[in-house]
């Protein structure tokens, strides 16, 4: 999890004018303490839920967020809502499962107060945390751009949003780890997988993406376990290295079945 703030660094007034932190959420009561208590004192937190049952909304306002409602229809819609309601230099756009780790958090601050007029966005790096185990291997780290001057930036897509950032200069990626405590448990796993094929190929067939040849799928499926777990050495992260890359091969093989099954039952309605 991530580490208590105590560098007085971290905690600013002069960040109110600098730096936002956005979050969205939605039942999010067991994520959002761990993430909220090492939000930097000064920072503006705002948070846009899309309504909540448990008691996401009373956490959010202990820790003195600024808390939006509206319902949900994509990420990249909330997440641009969200950013819309920030007035500061900066965004942090974090999501609640996710915890900076300390080095991270300097490295943030640093780039605020710094605040290079050069600067549009940086790349926050991420890796994955699953049952338990910190995994560093077998596709489980990637890199994301989170913190950005929201005038430059722009979320796209329905399903896995990119942030699209206006700058010609390559953008630079922070020191430290931003941990994605991602899965509760492998119920948790498996209702995401389940939603997520779905919503991917939906999406695939509005866009009129076909779906492969049998044989091309067939031999994707051992194909993409072995990159995972021999190329990419997902055979060093243990059981759990073991599982993720099994578990990964076959989500583009459902996604791809549930667009044959979408494709089976006529023209699709766009």
């Amino acid at each position: 999890m991530g580490s208590s703030v105590s560098n007085p660094t971290l905690n600013s007034p002069s960040l109110r004018d600098g730096l936002s932190v956005v979050v969205i959420t939605l039942n999010e009561e067991n994520n959002l303490p761990s993430l909220l208590k090492d939000i930097p004192k000064g920072a503006q937190l705002i948070v846009v839920d899309s309504g909540s049952t448990d008691k996401t909304v009373e956490i959010a306002e202990s820790f003195g967020a600024t808390i939006k409602s509206r319902s949900f229809d994509n990420y990249a819609a909330q997440k641009n809502y969200a950013i819309s309601l920030a007035k500061t230099n900066w965004v942090l756009c974090l999501d609640a499962d996710e915890r900076p780790n300390q080095e991270l958090w300097q490295s943030v601050l640093g780039a605020v107060f710094e605040n290079s007029p050069e600067a549009r966005a940086y790349d926050l790096s991420r890796q994955l945390v699953f049952l338990g185990r910190n995994m560093k291997y077998g596709r489980t780290k990637d890199q994301l751009t989170r913190l950005f001057r929201p005038t430059f930036a722009a979320y796209t897509n329905e399903i896995h949003e990119t942030l699209q950032v206006q700058n010609e200069d390559p953008i630079q990626a922070l020191p430290g780890i931003l941990w994605h405590y991602s899965y509760d448990n492998l119920d948790d796993y498996f209702a995401r997988f389940n939603r997520y094929t779905t919503l991917m190929a939906a999406a695939r067939r509005k866009r009129g993406i076909h779906s492969p040849h049998p044989l091309i799928l067939a031999l994707r499926l051992p194909a993409d376990f072995l990159v995972r777990y021999v190329v990419k050495l997902g055979f060093l992260d243990g059981w759990q290295g073991f599982l993720w890359a099994l578990f990964g091969s076959f989500y583009g093989f459902v996604k791809y079945a549930k667009l044959v099954e979408l494709e089976r039952q006529g023209p699709s309605n766009k």
